[in-house]
């Protein structure tokens, strides 16, 4: 009874080790990470001449997220935007590097291209209501994201997350006449971001924003440049969808199916133990 009763305690003692140490590092970002979305996208460019806006295009956006290295634990993340003309002229385009705890889904000061706060997409376990910090390729500044409403997309409940805020783009935008010598790009922006609570992922997201040169001199807003308008077609968002459910599956099973057979696997053993006693006892 009593070798049966200590490999009982074992294993119950293992169950919080299981879901404190095991469980983040099997349910984290792997290190062959990737994420890939169709983005359709809208420009509606200014005509300064005419003073109006021009009538909107198409254009074509890749988006994507991959590991490029891992540094200690800390993943290195390639997140990619490029967004070009059917002509394939160039209207957008940036790379960024991003340090990711793989466990947590968290930005690491000290790794990637620069210093940030926040998560790659969202806190895991988030609640409603709950706000958290969001970096966006295109304007790469803290969106403070706020609740919203719980939606369902293809049949999986969501949170929806919506942030207004301002961003300069003027770095990234010097292929335009006078930037960044005379003229700088801010923006206006109103993202929002769909995402499954329990993993964190990021289901879809969408912006409509308004860039304007400013003058560099007097920071004073000239006119606008462009307005634009991003948002994942319904393919991307059904297989962002299939990919979060089997993540929800995993992670159902990691913290709730072993520990409660690992459990199970406890009571098993105290009984045999008590079964065993017993019987010894009466033949005794």
């Amino acid at each position: 009874m009593k070798t049966v009763s200590i490999a009982a305690l074992v294993v119950i003692l293992f169950i919080p080790l299981w879901l404190l140490v095991a469980v983040p590092q099997f349910t984290g970002l792997p290190e062959d990470f990737t994420y890939t979305a169709d983005v359709f996208s809208l420009d509606n460019f200014y005509n300064t001449d005419r003073m109006v806006y021009l009538e909107q295009q198409i254009s074509k956006t890749d988006f994507s997220y991959e590991v490029e290295k891992k540094e200690d634990d800390v993943l290195i993340i390639k997140n990619i935007f490029d967004v070009r003309t059917l002509t394939d002229q160039k209207i957008f385009s940036v790379e960024r590097l991003y340090g990711i705890d793989p466990k947590t889904g968290k930005h690491v000061s000290g790794y990637g291209d620069k210093d940030r706060e926040g998560y790659l997409f969202a806190p895991k376990n988030l609640k409603a209501g709950e706000p958290f910090t969001y970096w966006h390729i295109n304007y790469d500044g803290p969106a403070q994201m706020e609740f919203q409403a719980v939606e369902v997309l293809y049949g999986l409940p969501v949170y929806r997350y919506t942030a207004q805020y301002h961003a300069d783009q003027t770095e990234n935008l010097d292929h335009l006449p006078g930037v960044p010598e005379t003229r700088g790009i801010d923006l206006d922006i109103n993202l929002t971001l769909w995402l499954e609570p329990v993993t964190g992922r990021m289901i879809k997201y969408e912006d409509d924003t308004i860039a304007y040169y400013y003058d560099q001199a007097t920071k004073e807003r000239l006119y606008p440049w462009n307005h634009f308008h991003n948002r994942f077609t319904g393919p991307s968002v059904k297989e962002q969808v299939e990919i979060a459910v089997t993540e929800k599956q995993r992670l159902f099973i990691f913290k709730t199916v072993v520990p409660f057979l690992l459990m199970i696997a406890a009571l098993s053993l105290l009984v045999y133990g008590l079964v065993r006693t017993k019987r010894r006892s009466s033949i005794v």
